[in-house]
């Protein structure tokens, strides 16, 4: 199987192109990137005869759709601004796609391609990361193991252990990180959708060792755009998504320092972006990802708990998706756990075990049970505790 990664160089893209190389099944990985000394360099510290190299700017279509014919998947890695462009070069290609979630607001515009992608015969996994992602499969295995559901709580955590690291390092994209910062978080409560303030709505959770107790608080995320209107026959009423951990708050501050912002700002004769300046500056402190020479060390814990009732009793079903970091990758926990889910949907899709056609978040498409059986084989637990409540 031929599977084309679109931004393949990405801190989560790249782990992706590793666990696909490492695949039996999988004959080339395609890595895509602007730069090509970039792509370069990745692929020779993944020493792989599978990967290979296109340079392309995934934002152009016809670049797109050239370097797509003829692959069996597009696993598009890139910034989750450009997906609506990627999936119509996908769908000209007729290669199935699946991309790493669109904040709510790009994933319900992207589900209004399902009868496109329906009838060109291939399917678009919209979100198949860890959250979304691991999230939506495991909100489904759980959803289905009741009579009738109420309420979703989506729920994200971290801690990290690494020695020698510098205090402060990007370990996803800066730009998703600022937007749930800023842009108003939507929540489904009472049947009804609502927006409530950015890292409002604080409470605190326990988690297990070695998490502990974390404060978590409401972002703008795509479960809450997905999850009401796939379990709307289980009479769901509530979904709504916070994360938080170590380190969290303070990229606060940034964003009121002004480094979230688009809007140019003029320096003596020059025009530039705050975020643009803020990611290039990063980028030259080599602070986007784990430093070379140093080890990460850290944990990420995704929750869902579903609340609902089985043979006339309330219960509350919650799952647990672990990740570790991979030392031998020089990948965090947040970079194996969104790029490893997405290699394996990639996978099912190009061996047919996806047999649903269109558009489609994942909890409407990926069988829960066979994809955790991967998800294991990596090293990813996944806890489960079902109670009776009152």
């Amino acid at each position: 199987m031929k599977i084309v990664v679109l931004g393949g160089t990405g801190l989560t893209g790249r782990c992706a192109v590793r666990d696909l190389a490492e695949s039996r099944e999988v004959s080339e990985v395609v890595m895509t990137s602007r730069s090509l000394e970039k792509a370069q360099k990745i692929a020779a510290e993944i020493k792989s005869k599978k990967v290979s190299i296109a340079q392309i700017d995934a934002t152009k279509h016809d670049e797109t759709v050239r370097v797509l014919k003829g692959a069996d998947v597009a696993l598009n890695a890139v910034q989750y601004y450009y997906n609506l462009n990627i999936m119509r070069a996908a769908l000209e290609a007729k290669v199935h796609y699946l991309d790493l979630g669109g904040l709510f607001h790009t994933a319900l515009k992207q589900l209004e391609l399902n009868d496109k992608f329906r009838k060109a015969g291939i399917t678009a996994i919209l979100g198949i990361g860890e959250c979304p992602g691991i999230t939506n499969v495991m909100a489904r295995y759980a959803v289905d193991r009741l009579d009738s559901v109420e309420t979703i709580l989506v729920r994200d955590t971290w801690i990290d252990f690494t020695k020698g690291g510098p205090p402060f390092m990007v370990t996803w994209s800066i730009f998703t990180l600022f937007d749930e910062m800023t842009i108003p978080a939507v929540i489904f409560e009472n049947g009804q959708y609502k927006e409530v303030p950015p890292l409002s709505g604080k409470e605190t959770m326990t988690f297990p060792e070695p998490f502990g107790s974390q404060d978590q608080y409401y972002t703008i995320h795509s479960e809450a755009a997905t999850f009401p209107i796939s379990f709307k026959n289980k009479g769901i009423k509530n979904v709504n998504w916070k994360e938080g951990g170590p380190g969290f708050l303070g990229i606060k501050m940034l964003v009121d320092a002004g480094l979230a912002s688009d809007k140019p700002l003029r320096v003596k004769d020059t025009e530039i972006s705050p975020r643009q300046f803020f990611l290039k500056l990063l980028d030259s402190q080599n602070l986007m990802g784990c430093p070379e020479g140093v080890t990460p060390d850290d944990w990420e814990l995704t929750r869902i708990i579903a609340m609902g009732k089985k043979d006339g009793k309330k219960v509350s079903h919650t799952m647990d998706a672990i990740f570790r970091s991979r030392a031998e990758w020089r990948a965090t926990s947040s970079e194996v756990a969104v790029g490893v889910p997405a290699s394996i949907a990639a996978q099912m899709l190009a061996r047919g075990d996806i047999k649903v056609k269109g558009a489609l978040p994942p909890e409407n498409c990926i069988d829960p049970e066979p994809f955790m059986v991967e998800l294991a084989k990596r090293d990813i637990k996944i806890l489960e505790t079902t109670k009776k409540t009152i």
